[in-house]
């Protein structure tokens, strides 16, 4: 009987183990992503003036980035010395299957 109980006891406990690691990972991953995303909304930043465009890399370990510039036409009341875009960064990695994405969108305004 003891046994049995033993048995089942490090069961339930291998499964908790095993989940809170498979959410390490997991948050391992979003946070690589960020950190990728918010240095290429850096680079970007960098960059003046701004020009409509898209451009995609990869970085080590299966991570693919795709950054994304077009102008923002909502803004009316701009002055007229300053064109506002939408920079969207998107971070993707994982298996086909478990595909992930990680997306930072900002707006940036730069000379005409």
């Amino acid at each position: 009987m003891a046994f049995a109980i033993l048995g089942m006891s490090l069961g339930i406990l291998y499964q908790g183990f095993g989940g809170s690691l498979y959410n390490l990972s997991v948050s391992s991953g979003y946070a690589r992503a960020l950190i990728i995303a918010e240095s290429k909304l850096a680079e970007i930043a960098a960059r003046l003036p701004l020009e409509p465009g898209e451009q995609q890399g990869e970085e080590g370990d299966g991570y693919h980035w795709r950054v994304s510039v077009s102008p923002y036409e909502e803004l009316e009341d701009l002055p007229q010395s300053f064109k506002p875009y939408v920079v969207e960064v998107d971070v993707s990695w994982g298996a086909a299957k478990q595909k992930r994405h990680y997306v930072l969108q900002t707006l940036r305004l730069s000379d005409k």
